[in-house]
C-alpha cells in the first residue's frame, strides 16, 4: 500500500478519540455462537461490514488468514463465520458452522489463504470479493470480544469499527466537508480524506444512515462509493469518556456507586438512558444462566472433540453428592464455568465476558454466589455493570485476545471482572470492588495462550476453572479489607508490559506451551486429519 498523505483541508479534529473507546456491553457481550469472540464472533463482523461496504452478497470470496489465525482458524471455524457474515448472518446465528456448505449450495466458491509467516496483525481477515463483476479487497482485525477494527478497502487505509453511519467514497480530487454537504443536502459530522497519485479517498460520517437518494449523489460525483451502516444496537455517541483510569472511576463511584458509575459512562458514550443499559445487562445475565443450563445437560458435542463434553455435569455430580473439597459455591460455580464453556466448544449460544475463551467465569460465579446470597436480579445487574467497568478500562488500553496478548489478557481479565463483580454483589464498597479486580489480575500475569490444536477446548475450558476460583480467592481478600500493594491502574499497566514481553509462540501459535507437548502433537495431528473429511 502506498505512503499517503493527508488532505488538510477535509480533516475535522472533532473525532479526538473516537477510535477507541469501548462500550460496557463490548465487556458483556456479544451474546454469539461459540467458539471464539476473536476468532468466530469478531471474524463474522469483519465479513459483516464486508457485505455492507460492497452491497450486498458477494458472488465469489477468498479469505486471507496470518500467523496464529493461518493455523488454528479451522478450529474456531473462522472461514465459516467470515462467510456467515459476507452473506447477512449475526453472531448468535446457529448456521456458522454449516455455512460453508450453504455458500456452495448457492454457488459462491470460497477460497481459504493462510500465511503462518506473516508478520501482518495475526487476527487480521483480508477478504478479495467479487459483486456483479467488480472486484474488492476489505481487510480487517479482530481485536478481541468480538471488536474489530477495519483497516483497508482497496488499498486504501481506513479505521471504522462498525458503528458508524455515512459512506466511503473515492474520486478524482479531494471535496471540502461544505461541498460533500452540498451535494447530500444535510450538515455531516465530519469528512476526511486519504490523497494519493490523483485520487482521493474520503471518509464521511454522519449522525444517521444515508439513504438511497443520497447515497446517490455521491456516486454521481465519485469513482466507487462504499455505504457505511451502523451494525450494531447502539454506536459511540461521545468519544470524550466521562473517566478512562481506575482512579477516576473510583473517585466518582465514591459520590454514588461503582454501578451508577459505570451506567453514567455508558450514558455518556453510546447516548441511552440508564434504563436500557439495566435492560440490555439483564439480556446478557439471561443469556448466561441459558447457557449454564445447556451446558449441564450433557449434550455437548464440542467442535474439535479434544474433551468428552461433560466434564462440567461431571463435577456438578460430585458437588452434590457431597464428595468434593472445594465446598459447594466454589465446586459449583466452577462446575457451571465448564459446562458454560463446554456449550461454547459446542457452537452454541453464549455471552462473551470479555472473550468467549473465558465466558465460563462471570456466570458460573455470579449464579452461584447469586443464590448463595440470595440476590436480586437488580443486584445482579450492579454486579455485571461493576465486572464490565472494569473490563472496559482494560480492553481501553490492552487487548483482550489471547492471540495477541496471550491467555492472561482473556481468562485473567475475565477473572478480575467476575471478582470485581464478586465483591460487588456482596455488599463490597467501590474502593473494594477495584481492589477485587486488581488482587485477581495480578495472580495470572504471565498466563499463556496455547490452544492444543486450534480448538477451544484444551486447556480453554479448564482454565476457566482456575478463573473462577481466583476470582472467588481475590473478592474474599478485598472483602476482608486486603488491598493490592499494586494500585488497580498500575496492575493495568504491568498486564501490557507483560503481553509485549510475551514471546509470539506463547500467543496462540500452537508451537508453545503446552502445544509443544508430545500428546499435544498427537491430538494435532488426529484433528487435522478429522478436518480433511469434513
Amino acid at each position: 500500500m502506498p505512503d499517503c498523505s493527508i488532505c488538510g483541508a477535509c480533516i475535522n479534529s472533532d473525532r479526538g478519540g473516537a477510535d477507541r473507546l469501548p462500550s460496557l456491553f463490548d465487556s458483556i457481550g456479544p451474546v454469539m455462537t461459540g467458539s471464539s469472540s476473536s476468532a468466530t464472533a469478531g471474524v463474522l463482523r469483519i465479513g459483516r461490514m464486508g457485505r455492507l461496504l460492497i452491497g450486498g452478497d458477494p458472488d465469489a470470496i477468498d479469505l486471507y488468514f496470518y500467523g496464529a489465525l493461518s493455523t488454528t482458524y479451522k478450529g474456531h471455524a473462522s472461514d465459516g463465520a467470515v462467510v456467515a457474515g459476507l452473506l447477512g448472518e449475526l453472531e448468535d446465528s446457529d448456521l456458522i458452522g454449516k455455512m460453508l456448505r450453504i455458500a456452495a449450495e448457492r454457488g459462491i466458491p470460497v477460497h481459504d489463504h493462510v500465511d503462518p509467516e506473516s508478520t501482518r496483525n495475526s487476527m487480521t481477515v483480508d477478504m478479495a470479493l467479487v459483486r456483479n463483476g467488480v472486484h474488492y479487497r476489505i481487510s480487517g482485525v479482530s481485536i478481541g470480544g468480538g471488536e474489530i477494527e477495519m483497516q483497508e478497502v482497496d488499498g486504501w487505509p481506513v479505521l471504522l469499527h462498525g458503528f458508524e453511519d455515512g459512506a466511503l467514497f473515492l474520486a478524482d480530487h479531494c471535496f471540502s466537508q461544505s461541498e460533500v454537504e452540498a451535494f447530500l443536502g444535510r450538515s455531516v459530522q465530519s469528512v476526511t480524506a486519504t490523497e494519493y497519485d490523483g485520487k482521493a479517498f474520503h471518509t464521511v460520517l454522519t449522525e444517521t444512515a444515508l439513504t438511497e437518494p443520497e447515497i446517490n449523489a455521491l456516486r454521481g460525483a465519485s469513482i466507487r462509493v462504499y455505504p457505511l451502516r451502523n451494525l450494531w444496537d447502539f454506536k459511540l455517541k461521545d468519544p470524550v469518556p466521562l473517566f478512562d483510569t481506575f482512579a477516576r472511576w473510583l473517585a466518582l463511584a465514591e459520590k454514588t456507586s461503582a454501578p451508577s458509575a459505570a451506567e453514567a459512562y455508558e450514558e455518556r458514550r453510546s447516548g441511552v438512558s440508564r434504563e436500557w443499559v439495566r435492560k440490555k445487562t439483564l439480556t446478557a445475565w439471561n443469556a448466561m444462566k441459558a447457557a449454564v443450563e445447556n451446558g449441564l445437560a450433557g449434550h455437548n458435542r464440542l467442535l474439535g472433540g479434544l474433551t468428552p463434553g461433560d466434564d462440567g455435569a461431571r463435577l456438578k455430580n460430585l458437588v452434590d453428592a457431597h464428595q468434593n473439597l472445594s465446598g459447594p459455591v466454589v465446586g459449583t460455580a466452577i462446575a457451571r464455568a465448564l459446562a458454560v464453556m463446554e456449550s461454547n466448544g459446542s457452537m452454541r449460544q453464549v455471552v462473551a465476558c470479555p472473550t468467549a475463551g473465558s465466558c465460563g467465569i462471570m456466570p458460573g460465579c455470579l449464579m452461584t454466589a447469586a443464590e448463595k446470597l440470595g440476590s436480586s436480579d437488580d443486584q445482579i445487574i450492579d454486579a455485571l455493570l461493576s465486572g464490565a467497568m472494569t473490563g472496559v478500562l482494560v480492553a481501553k488500553r490492552a487487548p483482550v485476545s489471547g492471540a495477541l496478548g496471550g491467555c492472561q489478557s482473556e481468562i485473567g481479565v475475565s477473572s478480575a471482572m467476575a471478582a470485581a463483580a464478586l465483591a460487588q454483589l456482596a455488599g463490597g464498597s467501590a474502593k473494594q470492588v477495584q481492589e477485587a479486580y486488581a488482587l485477581a489480575l495480578k495472580n495470572v500475569l504471565g498466563l499463556v495462550c496455547d490452544p492444543v490444536a486450534g480448538p477451544v477446548e484444551v486447556p480453554c475450558i479448564k482454565r476457566n476453572a482456575i478463573g473462577v476460583a481466583n476470582a472467588f480467592a481475590a473478592a474474599d481478600m478485598a472483602l476482608a479489607g486486603i488491598e493490592s500493594i499494586i494500585p488497580p491502574d498500575e496492575v493495568l499497566d504491568a498486564l501490557i508490559n507483560t503481553q509485549q514481553y510475551l514471546p509470539r509462540e506463547l500467543r496462540g501459535m500452537m508451537s508453545g506451551g503446552l502445544c509443544a507437548t508430545k500428546k499435544a502433537h498427537e491430538l494435532k495431528d488426529w484433528w487435522y486429519k478429522k478436518l480433511a473429511t469434513m
